[in-house]
């Protein structure tokens, strides 16, 4: 029985033996190309979107790696590390991730965006609500006609995206990230993956630093071609717009549409920010098998 435990063990820790030895040296690679991509920055050449979230994503690999500085100079505070790992998984770099408890860790939060997705609708609905009975004139018609929307959003009908852009000067007039209170600020956070600490003044420069960061995004995913995108590429782009970003047979496509409708939007209709990003929450909640770019919803695992 003995023997078998020790076995059992003997086993566990040479798979995370094996694991944390490729981590080390995927991220020693990644610094490599890091180092690499400054020279290139220090001659006056200009990075390619793919190059600059390698930069980024490697500086803050490395910039991770300063608390574990603690854990070895202190004498025997390495016997912590196994238990500030499990409490601070975010400690270890990008390099020593596990993929499959990536992915599962993601279809266990499609739960919880749905239902920040619905209570922004709510807020939405709400608001547009307040508006019409306190505005008069061309507002408090189409703040009644944005409740009307919301209603029948809310009520599961296959409404288009398109009819959002009757309500584009609404939202810049009206519906402003100014005018969101914190429940709402804290809410749009959560959605699209921000950690909503702070006072609304900070939340709302986060979300309007979030929104620059796209908007440039967009211009380098135009300038470069969707096509040029991988399929992980094109998840977190479209994970940082609040949009779907499923798994399986189809999901590139499906993603590709998007970001393309989402890009032209954004550059060539000059919507506002704020109602491309409440649009994604109007949507998301919708069956994926419907409107436009309908797929086949078996082939595809949905993962946020």
């Amino acid at each position: 029985m003995q023997r078998a435990t020790y076995s059992r063990w003997w086993t566990v820790i040479k798979k995370e033996a094996k694991h944390y030895w490729v981590g080390t040296k995927l991220l020693a690679a990644d610094a490599k190309i890091a180092s690499r991509l400054v020279a290139k920055i220090v001659h006056g050449r200009t990075l390619s979107r793919r190059e600059r979230a390698q930069l980024t994503r490697t500086s803050a690999d490395l910039f991770r790696l300063v608390p574990m500085l603690v854990f070895v100079v202190i004498p025997f505070m390495e016997l912590l590390l196994p238990v500030a790992l499990k409490l601070f998984p975010n400690m270890l770099p990008s390099t020593f991730e596990d993929k499959l408890k990536k992915e599962e860790e993601m279809k266990r939060r499609i739960g919880a965006r749905m239902e920040l997705a619905r209570f922004l609708q709510d807020t939405v609905a709400e608001m547009a609500s307040d508006m019409q009975k306190s505005r008069s004139g061309e507002t408090a018609t189409s703040a009644e006609e944005l409740y009307r929307f919301m209603q029948r959003l809310r009520a599961g009908e296959d409404v288009p995206v398109s009819e959002l852009l009757r309500f584009s000067k609404l939202f810049n007039d009206e519906l402003t990230l100014d005018n969101l209170e914190r429940y709402g600020l804290v809410s749009l956070c959560r959605f699209v993956g921000i950690q909503p600490f702070g006072t609304d003044a900070f939340l709302r420069a986060r979300l309007r630093r979030h929104l620059l960061e796209i908007k440039e995004d967009d211009q380098d995913i135009q300038q470069e071609g969707l096509e040029s995108l991988t399929e992980d590429e094109l998840r977190q782009a479209c994970r940082a717009r609040g949009m779907r970003a499923p798994f399986g047979e189809g999901a590139a496509e499906f993603m590709r549409q998007q970001l393309a409708e989402w890009i032209d939007w954004s550059l060539n209709k000059h919507l506002p920010s704020s109602l491309l990003l409440l649009s994604r929450a109007f949507t998301v909640t919708q069956p994926l098998g419907r409107g436009p770019r309908a797929v086949d919803v078996k082939s595809l695992r949905h993962a946020r």
